[in-house]
């Protein structure tokens, strides 16, 4: 039996990644980073910055080269490919496409992928979604995680003639921070400091994308709306669950590692690339990692591990109590 195998009889590992302008037109770089994402033995993986794979559509070279460099099966979000998704066909079966849900009309500046994909022996399909907010506009970034609120209340009708609320996977870049008061996350960058400060954010562009003016005259607050958004709506964030269950508290440092380094623009090194589930389906979530990219990618590429066994009985348990 393959290691992989026995990998996939254990765990559904979900992966999100932000890979650098796509690797920027360096083929090297590009098959570096493949590489090293196959390593990682993902069954999906959802993916931003897919630059380059979108001007010639789904055909496109690019991206049907990514698909092989995985062994994979994918789909490219609508628009110019700033999100897509890859899923391991043993593993996952998709039975929706949301995007025209999605569109080019909402008030997303980089169009989300998002797919229902059925988990082999299940019946109730996962929506999931791979997300990449806008970089430069708070206000944005709010409409944003308050459209992707709609994801975690849709709902099907099974054979048997149950209807139940769809269960939700999803991942990507928030360009925002998650709401401070976790012991052990990264500590936010601070706006009431000076630039020679460890935790300043230097770049005055930057600093406007990053916090919102909520009273004139006030200072301004750093963004935290979508994991607030998010969290309320009852999609929770895998690191920060895991970090408040009893007995993992060694593991919190890795949990809540930063997904970016420290750097002039951004200021000091954050957690922004964040996995998000249904409340229903944190039972199953027993890992969480911060994989190394750099040389690779400005971002590290966030793991969540999924109990598998327990992940097919809480979806079978959603039918049940319907």
């Amino acid at each position: 039996m393959s290691e992989r195998t026995t990998i996939m009889e254990r765990v559904i590992r979900v992966g999100t990644c932000n890979f650098e302008l796509n690797g920027a037109g360096d083929r090297s770089r590009w098959e570096r980073m493949h590489q090293r994402l196959r390593g990682l033995k993902l069954h999906l993986s959802m993916r931003q910055e897919l630059i380059g794979c979108g001007t010639a559509g789904r055909e496109s070279e690019l991206w049907l080269d990514s698909q092989n460099a995985l062994g994979m099966r994918g789909e490219l979000g609508p628009g110019l490919g700033a999100t897509a998704l890859y899923w391991d066909p043993q593993t996952f079966t998709p039975r929706r496409n949301w995007a025209n849900d999605v569109g080019t009309t909402t008030t997303w500046a980089l169009p989300p992928t998002v797919l229902s994909l059925e988990l082999a022996g299940t019946c109730v399909p996962i929506i999931c979604a791979s997300f990449h907010h806008a970089y430069h506009d708070p206000a944005g970034r709010e409409a944003e995680a308050h459209w992707l609120t709609r994801l975690a209340d849709k709902t099907t009708t099974l054979h048997g003639g149950a209807k139940i609320t769809l269960p939700f996977i999803g991942s990507g870049d928030t360009n925002s921070y998650p709401e401070p008061g976790l012991v052990g996350d990264v500590p936010l960058p601070r706006l009431d400091v000076p630039p020679t400060h460890d935790l300043a954010i230097r770049d005055a562009p930057h600093r406007a994308h990053r916090s919102r003016l909520i009273t004139p005259g006030a200072p301004r607050v750093l963004d935290v709306w979508p994991d607030n958004i998010l969290r309320t709506a009852g999609l929770q964030d895998a690191a920060r669950h895991l970090a408040t269950l009893p007995g993992r508290e060694g593991d919190r440092a890795r949990f809540l590692a930063p997904t970016m380094d420290a750097s002039t623009t951004h200021g000091p090194q954050t957690r922004i690339d964040r996995i998000y589930l249904s409340t229903a389906l944190l039972p199953a979530v027993i890992d969480v990692e911060v994989i190394n990219m750099r040389g690779l990618s400005d971002h590290h590429t966030v793991v969540a591990s999924l109990d598998r066994a327990v992940l097919v009985s809480l979806l079978a348990d959603l039918g049940i109590r319907s």
